[in-house]
Protein backbone atom coordinates (compact mmCIF):
# COMPACT_ATOMS: atom_id res chain seq x y z
CA UNK A 1 0.00 0.00 0.00
CA UNK A 2 2.84 2.50 0.99
CA UNK A 3 4.67 1.69 -2.76
CA UNK A 4 1.43 2.73 -4.33
CA UNK A 5 0.82 6.10 -2.36
CA UNK A 6 4.43 6.76 -3.11
CA UNK A 7 3.33 6.01 -6.92
CA UNK A 8 0.30 8.21 -6.97
CA UNK A 9 2.01 11.11 -5.43
CA UNK A 10 5.46 10.62 -7.49
CA UNK A 11 2.71 10.78 -10.58
CA UNK A 12 1.41 14.19 -9.21
CA UNK A 13 4.48 15.57 -9.08
CA UNK A 14 5.06 14.30 -12.37
CA UNK A 15 1.51 15.95 -13.41
CA UNK A 16 3.05 19.15 -11.95
CA UNK A 17 6.15 18.87 -14.45
CA UNK A 18 3.74 17.99 -17.31
CA UNK A 19 1.46 21.43 -16.44
CA UNK A 20 4.46 23.51 -16.48
CA UNK A 21 5.14 22.20 -19.68
CA UNK A 22 1.80 22.67 -21.27
CA UNK A 23 1.53 23.08 -24.98
CA UNK A 24 4.42 21.49 -25.87
CA UNK A 25 2.21 18.22 -27.37
CA UNK A 26 0.24 17.53 -30.08
CA UNK A 27 -3.64 15.50 -28.76
CA UNK A 28 -5.09 13.59 -31.29
CA UNK A 29 -8.53 12.63 -31.64
CA UNK A 30 -7.60 8.81 -30.23
CA UNK A 31 -6.08 10.12 -27.42
CA UNK A 32 -8.87 12.76 -26.78
CA UNK A 33 -11.28 9.94 -27.02
CA UNK A 34 -9.40 7.56 -24.75
CA UNK A 35 -8.76 10.00 -22.02
CA UNK A 36 -12.28 10.60 -21.84
CA UNK A 37 -13.41 6.86 -21.76
CA UNK A 38 -10.63 6.65 -18.75
CA UNK A 39 -12.37 9.80 -17.03
CA UNK A 40 -15.78 8.13 -17.33
CA UNK A 41 -13.83 4.61 -15.87
CA UNK A 42 -12.49 6.55 -13.01
CA UNK A 43 -16.82 8.84 -12.25
CA UNK A 44 -17.90 4.86 -12.20
CA UNK A 45 -15.26 3.20 -9.97
CA UNK A 46 -15.67 6.09 -7.60
CA UNK A 47 -19.28 5.47 -7.55
CA UNK A 48 -18.53 1.94 -7.19
CA UNK A 49 -16.61 3.10 -4.22
CA UNK A 50 -13.40 1.78 -5.79
CA UNK A 51 -11.56 5.15 -5.07
CA UNK A 52 -7.59 3.75 -5.22
CA UNK A 53 -8.96 2.38 -8.96
CA UNK A 54 -10.74 5.52 -9.70
CA UNK A 55 -7.36 6.92 -9.30
CA UNK A 56 -5.64 4.73 -11.51
CA UNK A 57 -8.37 5.72 -14.01
CA UNK A 58 -7.94 9.35 -14.08
CA UNK A 59 -4.20 9.24 -13.89
CA UNK A 60 -4.34 6.82 -17.07
CA UNK A 61 -6.70 9.64 -18.54
CA UNK A 62 -4.09 12.66 -17.60
CA UNK A 63 -1.53 10.27 -19.42
CA UNK A 64 -3.65 10.41 -22.75
CA UNK A 65 -3.30 14.35 -23.10
CA UNK A 66 0.35 14.64 -24.08
CA UNK A 67 0.99 17.75 -22.12
CA UNK A 68 -1.61 19.55 -23.25
CA UNK A 69 -3.54 21.15 -20.79
CA UNK A 70 -7.16 22.30 -20.80
CA UNK A 71 -10.64 22.33 -19.18
CA UNK A 72 -10.72 18.40 -19.63
CA UNK A 73 -7.15 17.75 -17.98
CA UNK A 74 -8.06 20.28 -14.74
CA UNK A 75 -11.42 18.69 -14.53
CA UNK A 76 -9.73 15.39 -14.04
CA UNK A 77 -7.14 16.65 -11.59
CA UNK A 78 -10.13 17.60 -9.15
CA UNK A 79 -11.71 14.65 -9.76
CA UNK A 80 -8.69 12.99 -8.75
CA UNK A 81 -8.03 14.64 -5.58
CA UNK A 82 -11.32 13.64 -4.41
CA UNK A 83 -10.92 10.30 -5.36
CA UNK A 84 -7.88 9.94 -3.42
CA UNK A 85 -8.90 11.67 -0.36
CA UNK A 86 -12.29 9.45 -0.11
CA UNK A 87 -9.44 6.38 -0.70
CA UNK A 88 -7.64 8.16 2.26
CA UNK A 89 -4.76 8.88 0.20
CA UNK A 90 -4.74 12.45 1.87
CA UNK A 91 -1.01 13.53 0.89
CA UNK A 92 -2.05 12.59 -2.38
CA UNK A 93 -4.89 14.56 -2.93
CA UNK A 94 -2.67 17.40 -1.26
CA UNK A 95 -0.38 16.76 -3.86
CA UNK A 96 -2.79 17.02 -6.64
CA UNK A 97 -4.14 20.61 -5.21
CA UNK A 98 -0.62 21.44 -5.14
CA UNK A 99 0.01 20.99 -8.97
CA UNK A 100 -2.74 22.92 -9.50
CA UNK A 101 -2.19 25.80 -7.93
CA UNK A 102 1.59 25.75 -8.88
CA UNK A 103 -0.12 25.48 -12.47
CA UNK A 104 -2.14 28.67 -11.74
CA UNK A 105 -1.49 30.62 -8.53
CA UNK A 106 -4.84 32.53 -9.81
CA UNK A 107 -7.00 29.45 -9.20
CA UNK A 108 -9.61 30.37 -7.36
CA UNK A 109 -11.43 26.82 -7.19
CA UNK A 110 -8.38 25.15 -6.19
CA UNK A 111 -7.76 27.25 -3.54
CA UNK A 112 -11.01 26.62 -2.12
CA UNK A 113 -11.04 23.22 -2.43
CA UNK A 114 -7.16 22.88 -0.76
CA UNK A 115 -8.65 24.97 1.76
CA UNK A 116 -11.75 22.89 2.37
CA UNK A 117 -9.60 19.88 2.86
CA UNK A 118 -7.79 21.47 5.36
CA UNK A 119 -10.34 21.92 6.88
CA UNK A 120 -11.65 18.77 6.90
CA UNK A 121 -7.81 17.91 8.27
CA UNK A 122 -8.91 20.07 10.65
CA UNK A 123 -6.38 22.58 9.93
CA UNK A 124 -8.19 25.73 10.32
CA UNK A 125 -5.22 28.27 10.04
CA UNK A 126 -4.06 26.42 6.01
CA UNK A 127 -7.92 26.88 5.62
CA UNK A 128 -8.64 30.22 6.12
CA UNK A 129 -5.62 31.11 4.32
CA UNK A 130 -6.45 29.21 1.16
CA UNK A 131 -10.09 30.71 1.80
CA UNK A 132 -8.87 34.31 1.43
CA UNK A 133 -6.55 33.36 -1.54
CA UNK A 134 -9.74 32.22 -3.11
CA UNK A 135 -11.60 35.23 -2.40
CA UNK A 136 -9.10 37.61 -3.37
CA UNK A 137 -8.99 35.54 -6.69
CA UNK A 138 -12.82 36.11 -7.12
CA UNK A 139 -14.21 38.79 -5.38
CA UNK A 140 -17.12 39.02 -6.99
CA UNK A 141 -18.23 35.30 -6.31
CA UNK A 142 -21.17 35.78 -3.96
CA UNK A 143 -21.72 32.16 -4.16
CA UNK A 144 -18.55 31.03 -3.14
CA UNK A 145 -18.05 33.60 0.23
CA UNK A 146 -21.95 31.69 1.19
CA UNK A 147 -19.75 28.05 0.50
CA UNK A 148 -16.78 28.80 2.34
CA UNK A 149 -19.16 30.18 5.20
CA UNK A 150 -21.17 26.89 5.19
CA UNK A 151 -17.68 25.03 5.77
CA UNK A 152 -16.50 26.96 8.30
CA UNK A 153 -20.42 26.64 10.24
CA UNK A 154 -19.76 22.98 10.20
CA UNK A 155 -16.28 23.22 11.57
CA UNK A 156 -17.72 25.20 14.46
CA UNK A 157 -16.33 28.65 13.22
CA UNK A 158 -18.96 30.41 13.58
CA UNK A 159 -17.04 34.05 14.24
CA UNK A 160 -14.83 33.46 10.66
CA UNK A 161 -18.07 32.57 8.82
CA UNK A 162 -19.82 35.78 9.90
CA UNK A 163 -17.47 37.93 8.99
CA UNK A 164 -16.86 36.11 5.64
CA UNK A 165 -20.94 36.79 5.15
CA UNK A 166 -20.53 40.20 6.23
CA UNK A 167 -17.86 40.56 3.02
CA UNK A 168 -20.55 39.01 0.84
CA UNK A 169 -22.75 41.44 1.78
CA UNK A 170 -20.57 44.12 0.58
CA UNK A 171 -20.76 43.12 -3.24
CA UNK A 172 -22.64 44.75 -5.50
CA UNK A 173 -25.61 42.94 -7.01
CA UNK A 174 -25.44 43.05 -10.97
CA UNK A 175 -27.48 40.19 -12.45
CA UNK A 176 -29.86 37.89 -11.11
CA UNK A 177 -27.76 35.06 -9.94
CA UNK A 178 -26.24 38.06 -7.59
CA UNK A 179 -29.61 38.75 -5.93
CA UNK A 180 -29.83 35.00 -5.39
CA UNK A 181 -26.96 34.23 -3.74
CA UNK A 182 -26.80 37.68 -1.75
CA UNK A 183 -30.57 36.41 -0.26
CA UNK A 184 -28.73 33.05 0.23
CA UNK A 185 -25.99 34.80 2.74
CA UNK A 186 -29.25 36.85 4.09
CA UNK A 187 -30.42 33.27 4.79
CA UNK A 188 -26.96 32.42 6.04
CA UNK A 189 -27.45 34.72 8.76
CA UNK A 190 -30.96 34.33 9.88
CA UNK A 191 -32.48 37.03 8.59
CA UNK A 192 -34.79 35.78 6.70
CA UNK A 193 -37.12 38.77 5.43
CA UNK A 194 -34.01 40.39 3.90
CA UNK A 195 -33.36 36.96 2.28
CA UNK A 196 -37.06 37.08 0.87
CA UNK A 197 -36.64 40.20 -0.73
CA UNK A 198 -32.95 39.50 -2.50
CA UNK A 199 -34.56 35.86 -3.55
CA UNK A 200 -37.92 37.59 -4.54
CA UNK A 201 -36.16 39.82 -7.02
CA UNK A 202 -34.26 37.06 -8.32
CA UNK A 203 -37.07 34.88 -9.07
CA UNK A 204 -38.53 38.29 -10.67
CA UNK A 205 -35.56 38.12 -13.41
CA UNK A 206 -36.42 34.46 -14.35
CA UNK A 207 -33.91 33.01 -11.92
CA UNK A 208 -34.99 29.45 -11.00
CA UNK A 209 -32.60 28.37 -8.57
CA UNK A 210 -33.71 30.99 -6.25
CA UNK A 211 -36.79 29.05 -5.81
CA UNK A 212 -34.57 26.45 -4.08
CA UNK A 213 -33.59 29.06 -1.79
CA UNK A 214 -37.07 30.82 -1.14
CA UNK A 215 -38.12 27.56 0.02
CA UNK A 216 -35.49 27.20 2.93
CA UNK A 217 -36.59 30.14 4.29
CA UNK A 218 -39.74 29.21 4.07
CA UNK A 219 -39.00 26.52 6.33
CA UNK A 220 -36.77 28.27 8.91
CA UNK A 221 -39.81 30.45 8.94
CA UNK A 222 -42.29 27.38 9.97
CA UNK A 223 -44.15 27.75 6.62
CA UNK A 224 -43.87 24.24 5.97
CA UNK A 225 -46.65 24.13 3.12
CA UNK A 226 -45.45 26.74 1.28
CA UNK A 227 -41.61 25.21 0.88
CA UNK A 228 -43.36 22.00 -0.17
CA UNK A 229 -44.87 23.85 -2.69
CA UNK A 230 -41.91 25.91 -3.93
CA UNK A 231 -39.64 22.77 -3.61
CA UNK A 232 -41.90 20.85 -6.26
CA UNK A 233 -41.53 23.87 -8.58
CA UNK A 234 -38.11 23.40 -8.58
CA UNK A 235 -38.07 19.63 -8.99
CA UNK A 236 -40.19 20.11 -12.48
CA UNK A 237 -37.43 22.51 -13.71
CA UNK A 238 -34.32 20.53 -11.94
CA UNK A 239 -35.18 16.85 -12.42
CA UNK A 240 -31.74 15.92 -13.36
CA UNK A 241 -30.26 17.73 -9.78
CA UNK A 242 -29.96 14.59 -8.11
CA UNK A 243 -27.82 16.03 -5.13
CA UNK A 244 -30.67 18.78 -4.28
CA UNK A 245 -33.13 15.84 -4.84
CA UNK A 246 -31.18 13.39 -2.62
CA UNK A 247 -31.15 16.25 0.16
CA UNK A 248 -34.85 16.89 -0.04
CA UNK A 249 -36.00 13.27 -0.01
CA UNK A 250 -33.75 13.06 3.34
CA UNK A 251 -35.70 16.38 4.35
CA UNK A 252 -38.88 15.03 3.66
CA UNK A 253 -37.98 11.71 5.90
CA UNK A 254 -37.11 13.79 8.92
CA UNK A 255 -40.43 14.90 8.75
CA UNK A 256 -42.12 11.90 8.37
CA UNK A 257 -43.17 12.44 4.49
CA UNK A 258 -41.97 9.32 3.16
CA UNK A 259 -44.22 9.06 0.17
CA UNK A 260 -42.73 12.47 -0.63
CA UNK A 261 -39.12 11.87 0.09
CA UNK A 262 -39.80 8.35 -2.31
CA UNK A 263 -40.47 10.45 -4.89
CA UNK A 264 -37.64 12.73 -4.77
CA UNK A 265 -35.16 9.40 -4.07
CA UNK A 266 -37.15 7.59 -7.51
CA UNK A 267 -37.11 10.73 -9.33
CA UNK A 268 -33.63 11.44 -8.87
CA UNK A 269 -32.94 7.65 -9.67
CA UNK A 270 -34.18 7.59 -13.50
CA UNK A 271 -31.60 10.08 -14.62
CA UNK A 272 -28.77 8.44 -15.96
CA UNK A 273 -25.66 7.45 -14.06
CA UNK A 274 -26.27 9.77 -11.12
CA UNK A 275 -23.49 10.40 -9.12
CA UNK A 276 -24.95 9.81 -5.90
CA UNK A 277 -26.56 6.41 -6.99
CA UNK A 278 -25.38 4.29 -4.08
CA UNK A 279 -26.94 6.70 -1.43
CA UNK A 280 -29.90 7.56 -3.52
CA UNK A 281 -30.81 3.73 -3.47
CA UNK A 282 -30.02 3.26 -0.34
CA UNK A 283 -32.64 5.90 0.75
CA UNK A 284 -34.73 4.56 -1.38
CA UNK A 285 -35.36 1.50 0.63
CA UNK A 286 -34.99 3.31 3.89
CA UNK A 287 -38.07 5.21 2.84
CA UNK A 288 -40.01 2.07 1.48
CA UNK A 289 -38.86 0.10 5.15
CA UNK A 290 -40.70 3.82 6.36
CA UNK A 291 -43.79 2.83 4.39
CA UNK A 292 -43.64 -0.56 5.30
CA UNK A 293 -43.49 -1.66 1.95
CA UNK A 294 -41.19 -4.38 3.52
CA UNK A 295 -41.18 -6.71 0.09
CA UNK A 296 -40.26 -3.88 -2.07
CA UNK A 297 -37.66 -2.60 -0.24
CA UNK A 298 -36.24 -6.98 0.33
CA UNK A 299 -36.34 -6.78 -3.48
CA UNK A 300 -34.14 -4.02 -3.86
CA UNK A 301 -32.02 -4.29 -1.15
CA UNK A 302 -31.14 -7.73 -3.29
CA UNK A 303 -30.20 -5.85 -5.75
CA UNK A 304 -28.43 -3.51 -4.03
CA UNK A 305 -26.06 -6.02 -2.18
CA UNK A 306 -25.46 -7.29 -5.60
CA UNK A 307 -23.71 -4.05 -6.67
CA UNK A 308 -22.23 -3.15 -3.18
CA UNK A 309 -21.40 -5.84 -1.48
CA UNK A 310 -19.55 -4.50 1.07
CA UNK A 311 -22.16 -2.49 2.75
CA UNK A 312 -21.64 -4.01 6.50
CA UNK A 313 -24.73 -1.75 7.21
CA UNK A 314 -26.98 -2.74 4.22
CA UNK A 315 -26.17 -6.44 4.64
CA UNK A 316 -27.50 -6.51 8.73
CA UNK A 317 -30.23 -4.28 7.19
CA UNK A 318 -31.05 -7.26 4.71
CA UNK A 319 -31.38 -9.60 7.82
CA UNK A 320 -33.66 -7.85 9.10
CA UNK A 321 -35.86 -7.33 5.91
CA UNK A 322 -35.81 -11.44 5.56
CA UNK A 323 -37.33 -11.48 8.86
CA UNK A 324 -40.43 -9.35 8.27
Amino acid sequence: MKKKRIRIVFLTIGLLAMLLAAGCGRRSKESLENELAYRQLGINKMNEGDYEGAVEMFQNALDQSLAVIEDLEIDICYYKAVAQYKGGDVEGAFATYNALIEYDKKNADALYLRGTLYLQEGDSENALKDYEGALEQDTRNIALYNKIAENLNGAGLTEDAGEILNQALAVEERDAADYREKGYTYYLLGQYDSARTYLDRAIEQKDTEAVFYLAKVCEAQGDTEEANQLYETYVESHSDDTETLNALGLARLSEGSYDQALTFFQKALEQESPVNEQELRRNEIIALEYLQDFAQAKEKMETYLADYPDDEAAVREYEFLQSR
